[in-house]
């Protein structure tokens, strides 16, 4: 459940992405806007210092000017000085001047022009240039709007002001007071379109700064992350998002071809293509260069990521509309430069993880991982309600293949046997080398008769592949199917359910398909051969006998599993060795097995004298004596009252003992003979019989496995609820919760 929540937290993660970049765009950009107001007022300093040099050159060098004229001008040149010393003092300080202070020195600034141009000769007055001062700062305070704006202010002021603008003075010179009008726009637009170009410039270091925080934080999260997967996600989301892409794909590419890893679009993650066009040479040529390669319309780009171990992972992003761009590519190439080591990383884990759970014959996952996925397959918190089929797949005659032919032709074989197999499941199943000839196939979400076509499906697809094993003989397949939870109760059950399915394929003249239900019917069938038959094929079909035995009535339905279920969880508890564990296992399953010569007992479920008859069977077929001593016993009382051979306390071998405590508990839970039972109130009714029917230490040891809730039971549907009160469980001093169904 941890494991799910961090999955689906990650999914989140990578999603809000885009959204958190957008939030450190918009805080990093109002940063630089307040940044940008402060060059403003800087750039207004130098150039209003400059005005007011020139401006008081002009006025106290003029010998046109009067005295009087000159001192009303110095006059208000002082005041716009005295404003530009306190605007600099502020700015030395460290303040940061908002939208209302470079609005208030704007306006200061044209009032004072004005005021210079009012007290002089109008059109003719030199002064005009100090209402420039306003049209350029502002471009710089608050961009080329403002600035044209600006631009149209001054002109109406400088040709209005004073009464300066007459229609006489327009028909003397009308070209140079339309000049002079439009000098102030020209002005504006020369100086807005630079400040344009330089707001650009500041945008797109705007987003390299969000893009580079967004970069830091994911190469953080990268560096500790060893799952490929979660890796290539993060990076195809955010490529996408960094760019105009519609949609990408990351790709690893080899000396084997390339493989569709990741894929993103707008929206986020999105299934990976099973088949679609890319452009081969151009992955190629990213990955034997190292440089990004450009489709002819630049509607596609390719990165090269990293290398590692011979594999390339590049980033294929496409869109329809518009072109990519240099900036794109920048882009593209600071997410490909702050991930490259962790997807070096990463690739470098997957290849050593792959070595370690992939045969390297057949390049199927091997023993070990079958086991693991298999073990993970029952995990699963809906496992009750999800059907779970097991194939295991037996090269016919390989070992003729390796005597005539020789290995390396055998090898051959296995390889082209493994693709046969592989091609003909889903893309879920997994396909695993389970033995040295010998495959397994996980089906998951397949019921019997779906596993049972597939076997079919394989065992026609390799007849179509022909493949020549030795002089005159061609490759098929044994094949045996075995489905949770029908067949079995746990892992384990279902290998043996399967493999003892295959043994029927086998024995049947091989090149087919048989099921686990069809052995257990046959061996129903074959009551007066059972003996026989056990002999012959020996622990082989021991689970198919605990079927068959079971078959012969509607409650005793996983009986013999879940005595075994039971028996192996008391047994780990007194620390029994693997060899003794799977004696144990062997007796559960077979304990009932003298019930199948028997005739039968009516509504009662226990046949009297099942158990002699059970070991003398297990006998003739020559199981081994500590199997054949355990099911003979396995109804002796502890005290020795009514044992058939006056065994009683320690003389009853121990595996005995376990399986009457098993079987008791079972009955218990499962309602036979009674009310069903949840585990607490089993074991007060097993606890009962301590020192007369059942081994104290026995019963010990079935405690500490229900208190430690290593007993899980599949009890049949048809039980009666449970009875066991609360009561009787706090006596029990248990905390236990109900595991009855």
């Amino acid at each position: 459940m941890a494991s799910t929540e961090l999955i689906q937290a990650q999914a989140a993660a990578r999603k809000q992405a885009p959204r958190w970049q957008a939030v450190r765009a918009k805080a990093i950009d109002a940063t630089f806007d307040a940044d940008r107001r402060r060059v403003g007022e800087r750039v207004a300093l130098v150039f209003r210092w400059l005005f007011l040099i020139v401006l008081a050159a002009l006025n106290n060098f003029n010998p046109r000017v009067t005295a009087e004229a000159r001192f009303e001008v110095d006059a208000l040149l002082f005041v716009w000085a005295v404003m530009n010393v306190t605007v600099q003092v502020v700015l030395v300080r460290g303040y940061r001047p908002g939208k209302q202070f470079s609005l208030t020195t704007m306006v200061l600034d044209i009032f004072f022009a004005a005021g210079l141009v009012y007290l002089s000769d109008g059109f003719n007055s030199p002064f005009f240039v100090a209402l420039f001062l306003a049209v350029i700062t502002n471009a710089v305070r608050f961009g080329a709007t403002a600035s044209f704006v600006s631009a149209l202010i001054v002109s109406f002021l400088y040709l209005f002001i004073g009464g300066t603008f007459t229609p006489s003075n327009f028909s003397i010179s009308a070209n140079a007071t339309i000049g002079q009008m439009f000098l102030f726009l020209v002005v504006a637009l020369a100086t807005g379109y630079m400040t344009r170009e330089l707001e650009r410039e500041r945008r797109s270091a705007v987003e390299r700064a969000a893009q580079a925080d967004t970069l830091r934080e994911l190469s953080m999260n990268l560096v500790g992350d060893t799952d490929i997967k979660d890796v290539f996600d993060v990076l195809i989301g955010h490529a996408v998002q960094m760019t105009p892409a519609e949609h990408g794909r990351l790709v690893v590419t080899s000396p084997d071809g390339f493989t569709v890893v990741a894929a993103a679009n707008r929206e986020g993650v999105e299934a990976v293509p099973e088949s679609e066009a890319f452009d081969e040479h151009g992955i190629a040529q990213a990955a034997a260069t190292g440089e990004a390669v450009f489709s002819t319309d630049r509607l596609n780009m390719i990165v090269p990521i990293a290398s590692s171990d011979g594999a390339t992972v590049v980033v294929i992003l496409q869109q329809s509309r518009v072109a990519f761009t240099n900036q794109d590519l920048f882009a593209v190439n600071a997410l490909t430069g702050s991930s490259a080591v962790p997807v070096a990383n990463a690739l470098r884990y997957q290849r050593t993880m792959q070595e370690a759970t992939t045969d390297g014959l057949t390049g199927l996952v091997n023993a070990r991982e079958f086991r693991r996925r298999l073990d993970m397959a029952f995990a699963r918190t809906d496992r009750r309600d999800v059907p779970l089929s097991l194939l295991l797949v037996d090269f016919d005659h390989f070992k003729s293949v390796n005597d005539l032919k020789g290995h390396q032709h055998g090898d051959l074989v296995l390889q082209m046997g493994a693709r046969i197999v592989r091609a003909a499941v889903r893309g879920q199943d997994v396909v695993a080398r389970y033995g040295g000839d010998e495959l397994a196939v996980i089906v998951p979400d397949a019921s019997g008769a779906a596993a049972q076509r597939l076997a079919y499906r394989i065992v026609d697809a390799v007849h179509g592949a022909a493949i020549s094993t030795t002089a005159g003989h061609q490759l098929t397949f044994s094949i045996g199917v075995a489905t949770y939870p029908e067949d079995a109760l746990d892992a384990t059950e279902l290998v043996n359910a399967a493999d003892q399915a295959l043994y029927l394929a086998k024995r049947e003249g091989k090149d087919r398909a048989c099921t686990f239900p069809q052995l257990v019917t046959e061996l129903e069938l074959a009551t007066s051969d059972l003996a026989p038959i056990l002999t012959e094929a020996g622990p082989q079909i021991m689970v198919a006998v605990a079927h068959a035995v079971d078959h012969r009535n509607p409650v005793a339905q996983g009986h013999s599993s879940r005595v075994a279920s039971v028996a192996d969880a008391i047994a780990r508890q007194a620390a029994f060795s693997s060899s003794g564990l799977e004696t144990l296992r062997m007796a559960a399953y077979l304990h009932d097995a003298g019930h199948m010569t028997m005739p039968s007992g009516g509504e009662a479920f226990e046949a009297p004298g099942h158990p002699e008859e059970g070991g003398r069977i297990v006998s003739v077929a020559q199981f081994p004596v500590d199997v054949v001593l355990t099911i003979r016993h396995h109804h002796d009382r502890w005290d020795g009252a009514g044992n058939a051979d006056g065994l009683f306390h320690d003389s009853i071998p121990l595996m005995a003992r376990i399986l009457a405590v098993a079987e008791r508990f079972e009955a218990l839970t499962a309602g036979r003979a009674c009310a069903r039972m949840n585990p607490a109130g089993a074991l007060l009714e097993v606890q009962a019989g301590v020192g007369t029917q059942f081994d104290p230490a026995v019963v010990d040891a079935l405690a500490r496995a229900v208190r430690e809730g290593g007993l899980e039971l599949n009890v049949p549907a048809i039980a009666l609820p449970a009875v066991a009160s609360p009561e009787s469980v706090a006596v029990a001093g248990l905390n236990l919760s109900s595991q009855a169904g």
